[in-house]
């Protein structure tokens, strides 16, 4: 497939995916015919290598789909980010292992968690693991599990990628958004893996791909998590404006479209999110092309953490210039800004984040990996 066929299929399926969004929201997980059709288009496994048989894409096309999706459903963008981004240290594994993995045609659906919140004790031929793990993005619809362990005697945390038939799945997930993700805790109890399964991302990877360039971490990660807050945000624009055409508010007998309030708010967070927008694509694509450029990554990372803002900030704004009818359900913005509210919990935002990139821009070493 092109980079176009997968920002395509992209967007026809945000258009299923806001068709069934009440449904992704109600059940918390993706419905299995959307599911089936992006195993189908490889948006699940964008970053899996091309020598596996994966799509083999880089930031900017996660970036892209991811979006395009979010427009659309802001859950199924997520699970889609996770399911790409959760496979980088598949980097690190033997070419002909992963190949055994994913099995051909590829089929590789991963969720987990980076934190190590369980434990490895070496055993012969790998590790012995338990723990549980939350937040594991779209679970329910993944065919492996990526858990981080400590392990002892060794100062970097390993990632221990297990079938999902052999980790247990709690049902936790009960939030304000994102609801569809199905975030679910995933318990291990004294589960084997095979030393060839497990990776920590130290050392050069399998293949020398740009993905794996040390300071594209954070653009491969973390890109596709401001798509998704993007793409929250311009659907919400979208929605403001397909309502604004037909509707009224309770205090006024206008159209939303013909008061000054509405127009204002819909010129700003246009022009908020536009630019934010702008903004990303802009330095990650030059911290892509140069790795070596230290401040378009520092940039890239700022641009992250402003985006989410900037998005949230817009979408507040069009929330209280619509007034009643933004509140209701059948109306796409209410549910956007909670899914919102909720990705901004993701650490791509953390303020943590503004600090490194200011350090970076003093020209004092930002602490942590990335940079």
């Amino acid at each position: 497939m092109t980079v176009d066929s997968y920002i395509g299929s992209a967007a026809r399926i945000a258009e299923q995916a806001a068709n069934a969004s009440d449904q992704i929201e109600q059940e918390l997980s993706l419905p299995p015919a959307l599911v089936d059709d992006l195993i189908s288009s490889g948006l699940l496994q964008l970053y899996l290598r091309q020598s596996v048989g994966g799509p083999g894409q880089g930031a900017m096309v996660a970036y892209h789909c991811v979006e395009a999706i979010a427009r659309g459903d802001g859950s199924t963008a997520w699970c889609v980010m996770v399911a790409s981004t959760t496979g980088y240290l598949t980097g690190w594994l033997d070419a002909a292992v992963l190949a055994e993995m994913v099995g051909s045609p590829a089929d590789f659906r991963v969720a987990g968690s980076f934190r190590p919140q369980g434990t490895a004790v070496v055993a012969p031929g790998g590790y012995r693991i338990s723990g549980q793990w939350d937040f594991c993005s779209g679970i329910e619809h993944a065919n492996w599990a990526m858990l981080a362990c400590s392990v002892e005697g060794e100062p970097t945390p390993r990632a221990m990628f297990v079938p999902v038939e052999e980790v247990e799945i709690n049902r936790t997930w009960s939030v304000m958004g994102m609801a569809g993700t199905g975030s679910h805790d995933v318990a291990a109890h004294d589960v084997f893996v095979p030393q060839e399964r497990t990776a920590t991302g130290d050392g050069p990877p399998d293949e020398d791909l740009r993905l794996y360039h040390p300071r594209l971490l954070r653009m491969a990660t973390h890109a596709p998590v401001a798509a998704v807050v993007l793409g929250l945000a311009q659907g919400a624009i979208d929605g403001v404006v397909a309502l604004s055409a037909k509707a009224g508010s309770s205090g006024s007998g206008l159209l939303l479209q013909d008061r000054p309030d509405v127009q204002l708010a819909v010129g700003e967070a246009s022009a908020a999110v536009a630019a934010a927008r702008s903004g990303v694509i802009d330095a990650t694509q030059r911290a892509w092309d140069d790795p070596e450029d230290s401040m378009a990554v520092a940039e890239a990372r700022l641009l992250y953490v402003h985006a989410g803002h900037a998005c949230l900030n817009a979408v507040q704004r069009l929330f209280h210039a619509v007034g009643t009818p933004a509140a209701m359900r059948a109306n796409p913005i209410e549910r956007r800004l909670r899914d919102l509210y909720v990705a901004m919990q993701f650490p791509a935002f953390h303020q943590s984040v503004v600090a490194g990139g200011g350090q970076a821009v003093l020209g004092v070493e930002p602490e942590g990996r990335g940079w």
